[in-house]
């Protein structure tokens, strides 16, 4: 029996999806309080096991400079499979590559990055994803 984690933080929330998915909303602004607790949120799943991320940001509008700054100092890239953006606009898809940026700067960038419009999109990318894995390791 698959057993649905939820957890809400400020205006936004996550649930995951087995085996490896967390699908996380973004609705309005993001604080620093709201990056703290995603980023902890990452850490206890991807200390568990890598996972995909999915962020929907098609109802976020801003996310505060302090929280930028934490995501980018407390994010370990090896919890990640892939992050994938849905409906990101520029400034967010900006700012996503330049952290990225800063990772693969200092050799922790693990995971690849996609922006998609769709649900739909980012679970055929994952299917993708997953076979060209399972491709690899045979």
């Amino acid at each position: 029996m698959n057993i649905r984690r939820e957890w809400k933080f400020g205006t936004h929330s996550a649930h995951f999806e087995q085996p490896d998915i967390l699908w996380v909303k973004i609705e309005g602004e993001t604080t620093l309080r709201d990056a703290i607790s995603l980023s902890e949120l990452y850490g206890e799943l991807g200390n568990q096991s890598p996972f995909f991320v999915v962020t929907n940001l098609t109802e976020a509008t801003s996310v505060e400079t302090e929280a930028r700054e934490h995501v980018s100092k407390n994010l370990n890239p090896t919890w990640f499979l892939g992050s994938i953006y849905i409906g990101a606009g520029f400034v967010q898809k900006a700012v996503a590559k330049s952290l990225a940026f800063v990772h693969a700067m200092t050799g922790k960038l693990t995971f690849d990055m996609h922006f998609v419009a769709t649900e739909q999109e980012a679970r055929e990318l994952i299917a993708r994803e997953r076979a060209q894995r399972s491709t690899k390791v045979a």
